[in-house]
């Protein structure tokens, strides 16, 4: 996808998984646990719980270009 442009929804979801991403890494960092739960909920409530949780453990924003460096990465 070179050349991809995100519509202005495509970036603010980013904006936000990303937002939220840090705010739950940030939480569980100091150990925050209630409000960790929290905002974990209302991402859930809003149905972006997977992609927060995507970014958690992967780094990856939603609408983001993959490198091929990636798709190889860990594979035999």
């Amino acid at each position: 996808m070179p050349g991809h442009k995100l519509t202005q929804f495509e970036y603010a979801l980013q904006q936000i998984v990303k937002l939220l991403g840090n705010l739950l890494f940030s939480l569980e960092e100091h150990r925050s646990t209630h409000t960790y739960l929290v905002v974990l909920r209302f991402c859930e409530l809003k149905n972006i719980d997977y992609l927060v949780l995507r970014y958690l453990y992967t780094g990856a924003l939603p609408f983001e270009e993959c490198s091929e460096e990636w798709s190889f990465d860990g594979e035999v």
